[in-house]
């Protein structure tokens, strides 16, 4: 599905099909196997989504001082637990060159979880490094799960939505909001959505990570994410030594794929999920902050992540920095 203009209603034609739900098409299960295997998955979905939609907008929080170029990278790998057992693994890969930078996210479900769904994907996010500011000119997201094979392509000018293609298109229940044009502007992609300048208005610098909302849009889904500081001190694990801040994640779903019920998709700031907090550590390349774990509560069972590798520059993953 590909559009670049609103109809008369303001919705973009084609955007989305309604029905109550989506199929399994793995023929090579039993009709008793599938029903189990996509009961459970249900049940993992609604349990991650929330606390991964605040991942996805934490997945950095760059703070990234002064107007001049520079030129970093960074490597952050992450292991996600659902209810104490393994589910996935995570890297994250920033490069800032000159004016240009490029962020990018791969993943794959791990431990007992691949047994049920072998789900791997990666997400891009490239665009303009200016006046020490981030702003994201492309996001692409490539996710599959078995057969089934989900893609998003966002083309963005000054953070409005310019072309969007979303295949196979969005197919929404009765309850869940279609995105229309209102909700194209004044955002952005899930990657470069915290990677915030420090300079903030008449050169007054801001060096947390917290305070701060963000309007984020994956193509998938519209929603919004506001960090609230928490609590400050300081780390040294997994090749990452320096201060840390707590933030705390309240996450909005505004409109698309936010959740399987009405409760989920009526607005409701962090609806089924009782607390999401994020630890951020502030790094010297590039002056910025990354997550070092996430932790929530939801009704189906606690996740987690957790910083398991870094690697700033030339430092090599795993080394003292």
């Amino acid at each position: 599905m590909r559009f670049a203009r609103p109809d008369d209603g303001g919705r973009f034609a084609g955007n989305v099909s309604r029905t109550p739900s989506g199929s399994d098409n793995d023929s090579s299960l039993s009709f008793v196997q599938r029903v189990r295997r996509k009961a459970l998955e249900l049940r993992v979905s609604r349990a991650i989504r929330p606390a991964l939609s605040g991942l996805g907008a934490c997945w950095v929080s760059l703070a990234i001082s002064g107007t001049a170029a520079a030129d970093g990278d960074i490597r952050a790998s992450y292991a996600i637990a659902f209810a104490g057992l393994p589910f996935a693994n995570a890297t994250l890969d920033l490069a800032v060159r000159g004016s240009v930078y490029t962020a990018r996210v791969t993943y794959r479900t791990a431990g007992p979880t691949r047994l049920l769904s072998d789900a791997a994907g990666v997400a891009t996010s490239d665009g303009a490094y200016k006046g020490g500011r981030l702003t994201p000119a492309v996001f692409n997201l490539d996710h599959r799960n078995g057969r089934r094979r989900q893609k998003v392509a966002l083309g963005l000018s000054d953070g409005v939505v310019k072309t969007m293609t979303v295949d196979p298109p969005l197919v929404l229940t009765s309850d869940q909001p279609p995105i229309e044009a209102k909700h194209l502007s004044a955002i952005a992609d899930p990657l470069s959505a915290l990677i915030i300048s420090a300079v903030r208005g008449e050169g007054k610098t801001e060096s947390g990570a917290c305070d701060r909302t963000l309007s984020i849009l994956d193509g998938l889904r519209r929603y919004d994410v506001r960090l609230e500081p928490q609590a400050t001190g300081s780390t040294s694990q997994k090749g990452f030594s320096g201060p840390t801040t707590i933030c705390r994640v309240v996450l909005k779903p505004l409109a698309g794929l936010i959740g399987g019920g009405r409760e989920t998709n009526s607005g409701v700031a962090n609806a089924g999920v009782s607390q999401i907090d994020v630890t951020f550590g502030r790094i010297n390349v590039l002056d910025l902050h990354i997550p070092m774990s996430l932790q929530a509560r939801t009704q189906y069972g606690a996740v987690s992540v957790t910083l398991t590798e870094f690697a700033d520059g030339d430092q090599k993953p795993g080394t003292p920095r």
